[in-house]
């Protein structure tokens, strides 16, 4: 897809020693990091000549996340998503956002300014395509391990929580480490408030927006950078991870528990899928202020306490940690690693839409069909 195409642009391009762009006005770009002193700031390739030509302009790169600059990149991405071929190459809308020097009339700068024009006035307003159920399910089954439980490939250990002796979320604090329950504790003393909205087919996701593309934006490179100034390639890695991410979460099927401050402004959310007797606690993004504010641990308490309730529910996942800390953060609030962890995790039920009957015929025709599958993988 156009999406993929550019993910992978962006990677092998921003990482690349020298960049030449071709546009009007400025024939050629090469990139300096304004964050680093020279010899370490220019990344020398192979250019034919010592000093820039008259007709190439040396762009200077600020590796920040500003609100403006994730305003027009989000515009950017945005018209990509909508198929205008102009908006493919990714490497330009950089230069254009993150450039500090470059020309009002340069293709770039023109650019974006088109884009930001079609944004809408309000960032909350969500502008993702009206994709159909199905197709929802389908693309949220690779993120939820689909692959091992299908027998096609192993995946790596996901975090487990099993719910069979434990009758309410109070019982569940009282397993945990005394650390632990002091952060619940600071977590429910928060003045954020949490709505819960579901994805439905056929409509944009509810967080296809300029304000929930930022927190994916803000998690990845605090994330990524370990909010270390200066690091240019952890800094355009995260975008091109965010980007990727944002693609994806929007195009899944669940719920998202969207968290706002005190002003009311979105400040994170969490993406639950229900299938089976599993809920999978799929994605979480915050900003900075989230991540200040102990949003994480509430989503995890929550999330366990909507288990709890549910009928038919007996293992909530927290999915695959990126390293060893996450998973050992997890194993604090008893999330065990596990590497066979389909034999625990029940997924062979159908997807779960709160409001909505459960067809029990429909159910064994899907776990004949799960086992059909099962077979054929192995």
């Amino acid at each position: 897809t156009n999406i993929e195409t550019m993910t992978k642009n962006l990677t092998k391009a921003l990482l690349k020693a020298t960049f030449f762009v071709t546009v009007p006005l400025i024939s050629s770009f090469s990139f300096q990091s304004k964050t680093f002193k020279p010899p370490t700031a220019t990344r020398t390739g192979t250019a034919l000549f010592s000093e820039p030509p008259k007709n190439e302009l040396s762009i200077i790169l600020d590796p920040a996340l500003t609100e403006e600059r994730t305003k027009s990149l989000f515009a950017w991405i945005s018209c990509a998503f909508r198929g205008y071929e102009e908006y493919n190459n990714l490497m330009l809308g950089i230069a254009g956002v993150f450039g500090t020097n470059l020309p009002p009339d340069s293709l770039p700068s023109q650019l974006i300014a088109k884009a930001t024009k079609l944004l809408p006035a309000d960032a909350e307003q969500t502008i993702g395509e009206p994709i159909r159920r199905f197709e929802r399910e389908q693309n949220s089954l690779g993120a939820m391990g689909a692959g091992q439980w299908l027998g096609q490939f192993k995946t790596r250990p996901h975090a487990l929580l099993k719910l069979d002796n434990i009758t309410d979320v109070d019982e569940w604090k009282k397993t945990l480490p005394r650390g632990c329950k002091r952060t619940l504790k600071k977590a429910n003393q928060q003045n954020f408030t949490v709505t819960t909205k579901p994805i439905k087919g056929g409509e944009p996701a509810p967080h296809s927006s300029l304000s929930h593309f930022n927190c994916v934006l803000e998690h990845e490179v605090r994330l990524i950078t370990g909010g270390e100034e200066g690091d240019i390639e952890g800094f355009f890695d995260a975008l091109q991870e965010a980007i990727g991410r944002y693609m994806g979460t929007t195009r899944m099927t669940g719920e998202i528990q969207e968290y706002r401050n005190e002003e009311g402004k979105i400040i994170a959310f969490a993406h639950e899928v229900r299938k089976g007797r599993t809920v999978r606690g799929q994605w979480f993004y915050c900003t900075n202020e989230g991540a200040k504010n102990y949003v994480w641990f509430h989503s995890v308490q929550e999330l366990v306490k909507r288990a709890i309730e549910a009928d038919g529910v007996d293992t909530v996942d927290l999915g695959p940690s990126g390293n060893d800390a996450f998973s050992e953060l997890k194993a604090r609030y008893g999330f065990e690693s596990v590497d066979d962890w389909p034999a625990v995790a029940d997924y062979t039920g159908p997807f779960f839409y709160e409001g909505e009957e459960f067809d029990e015929e429909d159910d064994d025709e899907r776990q004949r069909l799960m086992k059909l599958l099962r077979m054929l993988g192995q």
